[in-house]
């Protein structure tokens, strides 16, 4: 009877240590399968810093398979050296896409928003690293492709440098996926400069030279700064008319020579030739490709022609006033068009991208995309996908699975393929018979803007979309320079010169 008593016991006993251990087995599970992720990213986890030189973090490569990043080992007969990140040779023109790594682990760009796959420590690499551990492989950082060509890259930062630019930028996107081929700024700098483990001082100083830097080369001017758009933003507001019930790109509008204001300024037109700037009113599309200022910054402030409403809900349809997600932890940030104010000066002005209207060059991109689209918006991406990597038994790296690829997402339709389709025969003839003349024969269409930002200073503007008979890409130039440059004869050279990088095999 006790014996009986005591094996009853064992058997509990027993029952409840294997319960404990399926517990234990299920929580160990749930936080290696469900919260790995999240307990290493902790602000409070500082063994996420531990090591991180000790691992080779992934390349980064262009769309072409130019390899823009990748880590190298410091001492290569040691097998616990430290890896140094490097860029290619010319760095600086890559920067708006790679971001940078640097050896105070700060980041940016591809660099942030990929940098568990890179590092090696997402959890959809160390799901499975165990496995490849048991199989006598060495889990590493992943590899990174991005969707951008490195020729018309090295074409757009080129092209901005000798235009003499003082800061400046270029976004090529392609229009029926959102991937993003081309994205410039100037000016830029080295990211090498800041990733040298080996001399921190060197770093530190070279970090603080850059962010004192007034025309401040570490932020992305193709997507993370804001400029006035000017004349280019007529565009947005052609838009509107357009989407307005009746109106065509041959309705007639107010073209007249000058706009009294507040001021002691009025606004007038670069031009009154009296046939489509200057005259009381004038075909949409006349006003349009001679870029007539007062018919964009009337239309903009009297409810009679179409209202500041009417292009503040249109400048929203195409992304204005919120954040453009690009990749995780990389978004644009907000571009603005005035509205809900008092002063009708401002509305004016802001109608045909003066004043305190503001936009991205990756805004303005978009805008040319979507026109080049049938009015159909796509979410702008820079990484096409990522792979994994294992060490083999030869020693050397191989790429063995995808685990992330792009899926491409509309961000919805800010006008009708009708408008849009007006919209592209009026920008075709901005350079036919329009202020963008200059260009006739190199294919690509697009509206011309020039602002003016300080006393001799301005900027120049184009916006379009490319082949102008087929488009495929949208795009957006923008330099900055003295007042005497202009949006035909700066930019959009740029633009033409980009697109035939783009299209040569």
């Amino acid at each position: 009877m006790n014996k009986m008593s005591m094996n009853d016991q064992l058997k509990r006993v027993a029952l409840v240590g294997l319960a404990l251990i399926a517990v234990l087995m299920i929580n160990a599970n749930y936080i290696q399968a469900y919260q790995a992720e999240d307990l290493r990213k902790h602000k409070f986890n500082n063994r996420q810093h531990q090591g991180i030189f000790l691992r080779p973090r992934g390349d980064i490569y262009s769309a072409d398979k130019v390899r823009l990043a990748y880590s190298e080992k410091l001492s290569p007969d040691s097998k616990k050296s430290k890896y140094q990140r490097k860029y290619v040779k010319n760095a600086e023109v890559f920067v708006p896409v790679t971001g940078y790594f640097t050896s105070n682990l700060s980041k940016a760009g591809v660099e942030l928003s990929f940098d568990s796959i890179l590092d090696g420590q997402d959890e959809r690499q160390t799901a499975t690293s165990w496995i490849k551990t048991l199989a006598g492989e060495k889990p590493l950082g992943g590899n990174v492709y991005t969707t951008v060509d490195a020729k018309a890259q090295q074409v757009a930062y080129q092209r901005l440098h000798a235009q003499g630019a003082t800061r400046g930028a270029a976004v090529f996107i392609d229009a029926k996926t959102g991937a993003v081929k081309v994205a410039a700024g100037f000016p830029s700098f080295d990211p090498n400069t800041v990733a040298d483990i080996q001399k921190p001082d060197a770093v530190s100083a070279a970090l603080d030279k850059l962010t004192k830097d007034r025309q401040q080369p570490m932020v992305n001017k193709a997507y993370a700064e804001l400029f006035p758009p000017g004349s280019s933003f007529k565009t947005v507001v052609a838009a509107a008319f357009l989407s307005k019930s009746g109106n065509s790109m041959e309705t007639s509008v107010p073209a007249q020579a000058a706009i009294p204001t507040g001021g002691s300024k009025p606004i007038e037109n670069s031009h009154n030739d009296g046939i489509n700037c200057g005259l009381p009113m004038a075909p949409l599309i006349r006003t349009f490709a001679h870029s007539c200022n007062t018919t964009y910054a009337l239309l903009g402030a009297e409810d009679q022609y179409l209202g500041n409403e009417a292009v503040r809900a249109q400048s929203e349809k195409f992304g204005f006033y919120k954040r453009i997600p690009i990749e995780d932890d990389l978004t644009a940030p907000a571009s603005e068009y005035p509205h809900n104010v008092q002063n009708r000066d401002e509305i004016l002005r802001g109608s045909f991208g003066q004043g305190e209207t503001k936009a991205t060059p990756l805004q303005m991109a978009l805008i040319g995309a979507a026109i080049a689209n049938g009015g159909e918006m796509m979410k702008p991406y820079l990484v096409e996908k990522a792979v994994t990597r294992v060490e083999g038994d030869d020693g050397k790296p191989a790429e063995s699975g995808t685990i992330y690829k792009a899926d491409p997402s509309s961000m919805g339709k800010p006008i009708s393929s009708d408008s849009a389709g007006q919209l592209q025969e009026m920008m075709r003839r901005v350079v036919a018979d329009g202020t963008a003349g200059v260009l006739q024969g190199r294919n690509i269409a697009g509206k011309t803007g020039t602002t003016e930002l300080t006393v001799g200073r301005g900027g120049a503007w184009f916006v379009g979309f490319a082949p102008a008979d087929k488009p495929k890409y949208g795009f957006a130039v923008f330099v900055e320079g003295s007042d005497k440059i202009f949006g035909a004869s700066s930019a959009g050279p740029i633009a033409a010169d980009i697109f035939n990088a783009l299209t040569q095999k």
